[in-house]
């Protein structure tokens, strides 16, 4: 039987799940389709993506704020703020 309803169109109904005591023939069997994951593996990738979106949105504007907030400093709080870069020397 090549489909997964060929044997209830043959009449052959699995005795596990007629109740006792009833007529085969008076019996229809339904059975819920497998479940599909394509839900809910598209929404985990469609979060993973919108999250890493995200982190590159914030680390993009705290690049641009952070000079930005620097240079703005005294003129602000009347103290001096400077940031550097770590810069490694290499001795030969």
């Amino acid at each position: 039987m090549r489909y997964p309803d060929a044997q209830l169109r043959a009449n052959h109904r699995p005795a596990h799940l007629i109740p006792p005591g009833v007529d085969p023939r008076n019996v229809v069997i339904v059975q819920a389709p497998p479940r599909s994951y394509a839900g809910p593996i598209a929404l985990t990738i469609a979060i993973a993506l919108g999250a890493s979106v995200v982190l590159i949105v914030l680390a993009h504007a705290f690049q641009i704020a952070a000079p930005a907030a620097a240079a703005a400093m005294p003129t602000i709080g009347g103290a001096s703020i400077t940031l550097k870069l770590a810069r490694k020397h290499h001795k030969h």
